[in-house]
């Protein structure tokens, strides 16, 4: 399994590079070795933030940090408003991110919100249909959808080809949680990355799925009633990707993240 994740992490570290890496890295190396300035001189490590999730070092202890989170996330949409704060490294600094579910006029069921602490910008994350195919939509307190560096932040979430006519669940979250990274990366900004954004969105889809199937087992709600037609996704498939081992979400991290580097180049 160690030559396993030395192979995972070469070609990880080619694929996207050392630079945007950097934060957990060097993680468990000295405070004066990362967070030296560039004049010689160093400085303390910031002071890691109170939050019930934090995304910081290895692969291995960012894959343990995701791990039976799966009855944390249906207590959060069990209480409107609760908030889930993850706390991650960017730009030399902790930054948090407020997850919760709340009930608003944009949408007719309880959808996730996430706040950025560090510019307080908010994203109401809405379900929508393209096609044969959902999207995800990240809409500003208006409903308008959020545009970044010129792209409007709503993205289909769609399968290989290959997977069309037998996709499991299983395959439709994968695919939810890649493209959710792609959206969050622009959302946030680049100076994070993108290991680390694979993880938020491993937690911010699986809420949405939860909230998916939550949502399905109330009130009537189209939208709500096609896409868990279409994809199938119940408690227990959600549950199941937060029970994998460690090596497991290694491996699944380190996909989604060459996913988001091929999507954003």
């Amino acid at each position: 399994m160690k030559n396993l994740n030395k192979i995972h992490r070469r070609n990880f570290l080619k694929a996207i590079g050392v630079l945007s890496l950097t934060p957990f890295i060097n993680a468990c190396e000295s405070s004066v070795g990362f967070w030296g300035d560039e004049d010689g001189t160093s400085r303390d490590r910031p002071t890691k933030p109170n939050v019930d999730i934090l995304i910081d070092g290895t692969e291995e202890e960012i894959a343990q940090s995701l791990q039976n989170k799966d009855s944390l996330i249906q207590d959060l949409y069990q209480n409107p408003g609760k908030e889930l704060k993850i706390g991650f490294l960017q730009d030399h600094a902790y930054n948090t991110l407020k997850l919760s579910f709340v009930k608003s006029n944009l949408a007719s069921y309880q959808h996730l919100r996430i706040v950025n602490t560090y510019n307080n910008e908010t994203a109401n994350i809405l379900w929508g249909r393209d096609g044969l195919y959902p999207t995800i939509k990240f809409v500003d307190n208006y409903g308008n959808v959020i545009i970044k560096n010129g792209k409007p932040l709503e993205f289909q979430i769609s399968l290989p080809s290959k997977l069309n006519k037998t996709a499991s669940p299983a395959d439709w979250i994968i695919a939810g949680i890649k493209i959710f990274g792609v959206a969050l990366l622009l959302w946030i900004g680049f100076s994070i990355a993108k290991y680390v954004v694979s993880a938020i969105a491993f937690i911010a889809f699986n809420a949405m799925a939860i909230g998916l199937v939550l949502a399905g087992l109330g009130i009537v709600i189209e939208i709500i009633q096609w896409i868990l037609g279409r994809t199938g996704i119940t408690i227990n498939d959600v549950a199941a990707f937060f029970r994998k081992t460690v090596s497991s979400l290694v491996a699944l991290l380190l996909e989604v993240t060459n996913y988001i580097v091929n999507y954003s180049g």
